[in-house]
């Protein structure tokens, strides 16, 4: 099982390590991370927007690289950056996270799904105390600082579960539904493999709290849906949760995407400046923040 992480205590990130141990290369923060970015879709366009405009404080846009950047390109991404956005593709979260982190930056993963491919997690990350992290963001569900303290203070008796709803062209389903539909229900780990698209919240929220075997993950087609629904459910001895999601849609995405998923890649590198993850409120001297 993938140990619980608190995103207040390992800032937005299901792989921790010792902050003592990182490389000596990390910017101090009164200089302004630069953010090479991996893929210029849906995510990947709004993040370079918001970076360019100023809306991510302590932060500049570096190099965007796409599928015909060439290695040069890349490692010239790479070295430049003191941390790396992946909004590309699993394909492309599998071939970047080993790279980026043996060089010690850290690289934010859209593409969470690609840790169902891997029994833990930490696999793909370069091997070495001075290796970066991965940081997976909380993209379209929130919650996830209660939900990970809960896991913290005792996961045995613990029960998760994850309903993802959504049109029917955004699951890839071509029949013409005229009433909802449960296409899926299992781990968020198979959900991820079956639906790599769709399912980076549920990988977010199984690396945050139970893990991708436990985490139970339900997908279901609605044709009468216009935002992507997200319910999760959390019962254990230190309460009960329900938490509620309605998310506008990127229009560029064909429906799979959330348009809050860019703004909270957004925020987890703002809150890089500031040495917390979301999850912990931080006040501070932040001209982004009015």
């Amino acid at each position: 099982m993938t140990p619980p992480i608190s995103p207040s205590s390992e800032p937005a990130s299901g792989l921790p390590r010792d902050p003592s141990t990182g490389p000596a290369d990390r910017p101090a923060p009164s200089r302004p991370r630069v953010v090479s970015v991996i893929g210029a879709g849906a995510i990947g366009a709004a993040v370079i927007e918001a970076l360019e405009r100023g809306d991510v404080p302590g932060a500049l846009l570096g190099d965007v690289l796409r599928s015909r950047s060439s290695d040069e390109e890349i490692t010239s991404a790479i070295e430049t950056a003191d941390v790396v956005v992946e909004a590309s593709s699993v394909e492309a979260a599998e071939k970047f996270i080993p790279r980026v982190t043996a060089g010690g930056k850290d690289i934010v993963v859209c593409s969470c799904g690609v840790f169902a491919r891997h029994e833990d997690p930490r696999d793909l990350l370069a091997p070495g105390s001075g290796a970066g992290r991965v940081l997976v963001p909380a993209g379209a569900i929130g919650g996830l600082d209660i939900l990970s303290a809960a896991a913290r203070a005792g996961a045995d008796d613990a029960h998760l579960r994850h309903y993802t709803i959504k049109s029917p062209a955004a699951l890839n389903v071509d029949e013409q539904l005229a009433e909802s539909r449960e296409v899926f229900r299992g781990s968020a780990r198979k959900a991820a493999l079956e639906f790599p698209l769709t399912s980076n919240a549920s990988v977010a929220l199984a690396l945050a709290t139970l893990g991708l075997d436990r985490t139970e993950v339900i997908v279901v087609a609605d044709p009468q849906v216009r935002r992507t629904r997200h319910v999760v459910e959390w019962e254990s001895p230190m309460g009960s949760y329900e938490l509620q999601f309605e998310n506008s849609v990127d229009p560029d995405s064909g429906g799979r995407t959330s348009a809050i998923t860019a703004w909270s890649v957004a925020e987890v590198l703002a809150s890089l400046g500031a040495g917390a993850g979301p999850g912990v409120v931080v006040l501070g001297q932040d001209p982004g923040r009015g």
